[in-house]
């Protein structure tokens, strides 16, 4: 019976991985919009207020505040950092996408051989999950290429 609840906790991870993936893929692509919707009306902006500058002295007034448009979305994009959040839900999402084939790995090898998911296999996607949702991810690639699935997991 306890053999199957730790089968059912994995499948369970494997569900929560696949969620997690998509939500990670979304907010990849909102910070994508972001930077291309802040991004291309600032670089547009600009060029249009120094254009306008230079055209006449009676346009001054309008380029000016086309340059401050312009000069507070730069300013936006620089606060905001979208494309570090682009970067960092891209890795997010890979990170959830490899923690669900182990998932689906370590149920499939179970079904395979008989046997229930090992305790230190389900303890080690915990420890994977809680590194993904914790930021750590560069130690959690550290780790999986150091050790394999079990590194770690205490033997």
């Amino acid at each position: 019976m306890a053999d199957d609840v730790v089968g059912s906790q994995v499948a369970d991870l494997q569900a929560e991985c696949a969620e997690q993936s998509r939500k990670s893929r979304s907010r990849r692509q909102f910070w994508r919009f972001a930077h291309a919707s802040l991004g291309l009306p600032a670089a547009v902006l600009a060029g249009i207020s120094g254009a306008a500058g230079l055209s006449s002295a009676d346009a001054r007034i309008p380029a000016a505040v086309l340059a401050l448009v312009s000069a507070g979305l730069s300013a936006a994009i620089a606060f905001l950092k979208p494309e570090v959040h682009q970067q960092a839900a891209h890795a997010r999402r890979r990170a959830y996408l490899a923690l669900e084939v182990e998932a689906r790995f370590a149920l499939t090898q179970a079904a395979f051989s008989g046997e229930p998911v090992p305790l230190p296999v389900y303890r080690d996607l915990l420890e994977r999950r809680r590194m993904i949702t914790a930021g750590q991810l560069d130690d959690l690639v550290q780790r999986v290429a150091l050790g394999g699935p079990e590194a770690g997991s205490g033997g």
